[in-house]
């Protein structure tokens, strides 16, 4: 596949390898006896902070977050702009899966949870406990070359297409006849193994959910066994030089915005949209893509939102230096903007009211959801090309005020 390109200044330095650390205490308390003050002191909640070791008075709301009761973790980092929310980082059992459909690995053996101080308790252990915050992944991490060693081939790349053929001024279909052909034949020269996943949305007088379909891409991937995710827009055909991008699974944290090299994409760093390249673990970490954005837009906003949660508020994303995309769509940034004029009711009207509910919403809508993980209904499925998939899949509604936004004739 080729060397793995120069990153752009300072990205590099933000690659670090993961630890392989023990595993933490289960829990802080005896079976009978109860609580043991050999391993634990009680401390006031405003003493809280990164690299602490916490107990779990009182997990996240939902199913999947409650098995985390009483157990012991380390506090990762606090959510920026929340005085006394912090995300704690916990060492998940060797029989526990994982909340969504992530393959395990030592990459993946963590659960990341959002907590507010008052449902923590500080703990104090007879050995120092494992620190699982940046700082400490970053002084105990590998040097020289090594040091980059999260960023190694995939053992199988998806790329993950949002598709709906609705509107006739797009041309999607001929988008995904001219897509297929060109990304299996990319994928064949430069990715050891590889699954196309087209997600296509049902007909179901619904808006386009670019959020929603990525993530039960995500999820069918995930069953294939995909360890490394390129969420790809049909319109995009990458060139020879941006292969190594495909198939390099990114660095811990460091996930990849390969469209940044499309001139379209090169002025914004906080822009996540057209072509990004994710670890599965890392992807699940954040909880992937939300899923109730109908309508063109806001979805990739809410991505960086959740990656400046997760990986902290200096979070940027790493991008090729050199390379190209042929843009089927041939519209110029001004000319698509004059389109969605045209077009009200094709964009996300609510994005701005779902932004301003980000550090409430996050952990439950996306791959987790309030009432478990996200449901995937796939009703029809076409072999497009080699290893390349259609699935046709049936989306589900969140339960809350975004669903009367879903219509397709709905323009606020």
């Amino acid at each position: 596949a080729g060397a793995r390109p120069a990153l752009d200044d300072g990205t590099a330095a933000r690659r670090r390898s993961f630890l392989r650390r023990p595993a933490l205490g289960l829990s802080t308390r005896h079976p009978a006896a109860g609580p043991r003050p050999d391993l634990m002191a009680a401390m006031a909640v405003d003493a809280v902070a990164v690299g602490a070791t916490v107990r779990i008075v009182e997990p996240p709301e939902g199913d999947s977050w409650a098995k985390f009761r009483d157990r012991i973790g380390v506090v990762e980092r606090a959510v920026p702009g929340e005085d006394a929310l912090w995300v704690v980082a916990v060492k998940r059992q060797a029989s526990e899966r994982a909340t969504t459909h992530v393959l395990r690995s030592p990459e993946n053996a963590f659960e990341f949870l959002p907590c507010a101080a008052a449902a923590l308790e500080l703990v104090s252990t007879a050995a120092p406990a494992p620190d699982y915050s940046p700082e400490g992944r970053r002084k105990e991490a590998l040097t020289g070359d090594d040091a980059d060693a999260a960023a190694a081939p995939a053992a199988r790349v998806a790329v993950i297409v949002p598709f709906r053929d609705l509107h006739a001024e797009q041309k999607r279909a001929d988008h995904l006849r001219k897509f297929v052909p060109h990304i299996v034949d990319f994928l064949g020269r430069h990715c050891a193994d590889y699954r196309v996943v087209i997600a296509e949305q049902s007909a179901d007088g619904r808006k386009f959910n670019r959020g929603q379909l990525l993530n039960a891409g995500a999820i069918l991937a995930a069953r294939e066994g995909c360890d490394c995710l390129v969420f790809h827009d049909v319109d995009l055909l990458p060139s020879d030089e941006l292969g190594p991008w495909y198939a390099t699974a990114p660095a811990r944290d460091a996930p990849v915005h390969v469209a940044r090299v499309w001139d379209r994409y090169s002025g914004n760093e906080d822009y996540f949209g057209g072509v990004a390249a994710w670890r599965a673990d890392d992807f699940s970490r954040i909880n992937g893509f939300p899923n109730n954005y109908w309508g063109w837009g806001g979805e990739d906003d809410e991505m960086m939102r959740r990656s400046q949660t997760v990986f902290g508020e200096g979070f940027s994303m790493a991008a090729p230096t050199a390379g190209a995309f042929e843009d089927l769509e041939g519209l110029g940034l001004m000319e698509k903007v004059q389109l969605l004029r045209e077009h009200k009711n094709w964009k996300c009207n609510h994005r701005w009211e779902l932004r301003d509910e980000h550090l409430e919403t996050w952990t439950t809508n996306g791959l987790r959801r309030q009432n478990g993980e996200l449901p995937v209904t796939v009703t029809a499925t076409e072999e497009l090309g080699d290893r390349a998939t259609k699935y046709t899949v049936d989306l589900a509604l969140a339960g809350d005020w975004t669903d009367a936004k879903c219509g397709l004739d709905v323009e606020d």
